[in-house]
């Protein structure tokens, strides 16, 4: 099966991430004919936006419309409609700060009021281009700000008001960054880019594997493994319901065809007892299936067709060849990854995520004294922000806590009837 997943160019239909200078992103699918609207960045006709490729920057220049500009940088470049011109006018700046005194609110001319009148008598981003430019005309000590300071200032508002959007591919990673930064890090049990990633690599995902994966996140580990299989394998996807939940996986662009082709979910039941939780379905004659109504008949063939491939996941499984045990589950580790360990090929990874560490350790004691595990160990992995203006550079004083932990392991097959022993006695050798 070759490689399914959606072309790096921008498409009806897609799910897309949009992210707004002010650093905030929304996901939204990109219908024809639609208007999204982006709060007070502005909204736009969808259309406009087919056939660039993922990552392109678009600025509002006027209602509904847009044009594609360099990137999403705040600083304003010449667009193929945008007014010319510098943004900020010539102004001093001062050696330090010493003769800037703080006074709030009362240091700016340009009142709230002003604003949002300006914002409504103009479109586009020109508007945001004459907001700016007046704050900093009617800022009372900006030339007594350092360049630095102004530079930052200038940022600032450039990031507030600048009618700026850019579409990127929604991937796997833009997910985790999405709701780990932006929405609920609950919802992806507070897993972080980073420590994706590294799962990723400790399980060795590639394409043309069978991979044992237990999922909470709503399908996005498993979507992360669909992207590095590349079209080409299967997941056997263990869940304690009736069905896996399957939310993020409608925002990944695989048809139902593609996912079903893929994806063999797999209930505990059905895994650890199959002999008495799956069996034939009872077959009528081709006569009979002839003569029943088409809803019935399309229902009977849909469970012929769950049955078969149920079997065909059950086979899978028992002949113990998978690859991989990837697991992001809020179940107890300890109890849970022993049971499944005998259905993985010999020096295959074992890797197993959790919000905390203390459930791994606790995982960790026990394959240590358990034979068909080695080289156990527990990771946690961060990711320091930089924040960069033009000469300068520093980490953010604060970020986000959580990001989760690790386990890695490798399946052994320990040998049966060995045991090792020693050298034996040396023979003294007689003087000659």
């Amino acid at each position: 099966m070759q490689q399914t997943r959606q072309s790096k160019l921008i498409a009806p239909n897609d799910h897309g991430l949009v992210t707004m200078p002010s650093g905030s992103m929304r996901i939204v699918q990109l219908r024809p004919g639609g208007v999204i609207n982006l709060g007070k960045f502005g909204h736009f006709l969808v259309d406009q936006t087919f056939g660039y490729a993922y990552g392109q920057a678009f600025e509002i220049i006027e209602e509904k419309k847009v044009v594609p500009v360099k990137d999403l940088s705040t600083e304003f470049e010449e667009s193929r409609e945008a007014t010319p011109g510098p943004v900020v006018p010539d102004f001093k700046s001062s050696a330090n700060n010493k003769d800037l005194v703080d006074l709030g609110q009362k240091i700016q001319g340009l009142t709230a009021q002003d604003i949002e009148k300006m914002k409504k008598e103009g479109e586009g981003n020109a508007v945001a281009r004459q907001i700016i430019e007046k704050m900093i005309q009617s800022h009372e000590a900006f030339d007594k700000k350092t360049l630095f300071s102004q530079e930052k200032y200038l940022t600032r508002k450039q990031k507030k008001f600048t009618r700026r959007f850019q579409i990127d591919y929604l991937s796997s990673s833009a997910l985790v960054k999405y709701y780990y930064q932006e929405k609920d890090p609950q919802r992806v049990l507070d897993l972080s880019e980073e420590t994706l990633g590294l799962m990723m690599s400790h399980a060795n995902i590639m394409p043309g594997g069978s991979y044992l994966v237990l999922d909470e996140t709503g399908g996005l580990l498993v979507y992360a493994i669909l992207e590095r299989m590349q079209g080409q394998g299967s997941v056997v996807w263990l869940h304690e319901n009736d069905q896996p939940n399957t939310w993020i996986l409608k925002q990944s662009g695989y048809s139902e065809t593609q996912l079903d082709e893929m994806i063999r979910p797999i209930s505990f039941l059905e895994f650890f007892e199959p002999e008495s939780h799956t069996g034939p379905v009872f077959k009528f004659t081709e006569q009979e299936v002839a003569e029943m109504s088409q809803s019935r008949k399309q229902s009977y063939l849909r469970r012929l067709a769950k049955a078969d491939k149920l079997q065909q996941t059950v086979d899978m499984v028992t002949r113990n060849e998978l690859d991989a045990l990837v697991s992001m589950s809020t179940l107890n580790p300890s109890t849970l990854i022993p049971r499944v360990l005998e259905r993985l090929a010999g020096s295959r990874p074992v890797v197993a995520y959790h919000q905390y560490k203390e459930m791994l350790i606790e995982l960790d004691h026990i394959l240590q004294k358990d034979k068909r595990v080695i080289m156990t160990s527990i990771a946690e992995t961060k990711v320091r922000r930089f924040q960069t203006v033009p000469g300068k550079m520093h980490p953010l004083m604060t970020s986000r806590a959580g990001g989760g932990y690790v386990f890695v392991g490798l399946r052994v097959l320990p040998a049966e009837g060995v045991q090792a022993v020693g050298r034996g006695k040396k023979r003294k050798t007689e003087e000659t």
